[in-house]
């Protein structure tokens, strides 16, 4: 099958990241990933017409064992090419200005995610952001947001479940920025592409805080947040303003742009 793959860019984190993939899982790739539920007629179509792009990606091959039929609509190409190509693919639609930057966020995603004990890598997730170019030369912004959804017998990670949505509209400026999140206990870093080691950073958002920003992005009031979370009006603006001066962003549409894009709700 002819594929409009670029180019893929390689970086030293690419390699690292590969070194990583391939070597710390041991067993055979014949370990597939195999769950019954993603045969199921009624989620398939849900995924399909989801509002998202999802992937189930064996990091050992690159190869996707699954990816749902809606790419054309978000990337512009069709799911056959990611299904025969894996993530080659995907890397070659990507802007050429953001791949090596990209790497460099996911080299320092995994050395802190390799870094975790292994009963617990499965409590994160990580998400970062680039542009991709459609076949008509349109760019879009896109968020890959991954999970740990298979470990090997000695807990090293084969399989992730991804997620992708189209964030144009939400994020304008070029800063690619990637962030590493606990479900449990909300304990998240942030990284972007200057940094070399894993930090975390003064700008964290407290588990209040978070709970207050993901009822502010669905569009609820102060007062029904304080209602909600048995706290007053007043703590509700003081946990905003914070929230606003922590993120550097300006107002709290600002705010939940800044939590979206970073996939920290």
């Amino acid at each position: 099958m002819d594929t409009p793959i670029g180019k893929l860019h390689v970086n030293k984190e690419y390699r690292e990241v590969m070194h990583m993939w391939q070597n710390h899982a041991n067993e055979p790739e014949t370990d597939s990933f195999e769950n019954p539920g993603f045969s199921s007629p009624v989620l398939l179509n849900l995924l399909n017409q989801s509002p998202c792009v999802t992937w189930i990606l064996d990091v050992r091959s690159r190869k996707f064992n699954f990816i749902s039929t809606n790419t054309f609509d978000f990337f512009g190409y069709d799911s056959a090419h990611y299904l025969v190509d894996g993530q080659d693919f995907h890397e070659g639609i990507k802007h050429p200005d953001d791949t090596l930057n990209t790497w460099k966020l996911v080299c320092n995603i995994w050395k802190v995610l390799v870094a975790i004990p292994s009963s617990s890598r499965s409590n994160y997730k990580f998400s970062y952001d680039y542009r991709i170019l459609k076949p008509d030369g349109k760019v879009a912004r896109i968020l890959e947001q991954n999970s740990v959804l298979k470990q090997d017998s000695n807990g090293n990670i084969t399989h992730l479940l991804g997620v992708c949505n189209d964030i144009t509209q939400w994020k304008r400026n070029g800063t690619q920025l990637a962030s590493l999140t606990s479900v449990i206990d909300k304990k998240y870093f942030f990284f972007n592409s200057d940094m070399t080691t894993a930090v975390k950073p003064p700008t964290i958002l407290s588990k209040r805080e978070l709970e207050i920003v993901k009822l502010l992005s669905e569009g609820r009031s102060s007062k029904f947040i304080a209602d909600k979370l048995f706290i007053s009006f007043h703590t509700v603006n003081t946990h905003r303003q914070n929230m606003i001066e922590k993120t550097g962003t300006k107002n709290t549409g600002g705010l939940v742009q800044f939590v979206v894009c970073n996939g920290l709700i």
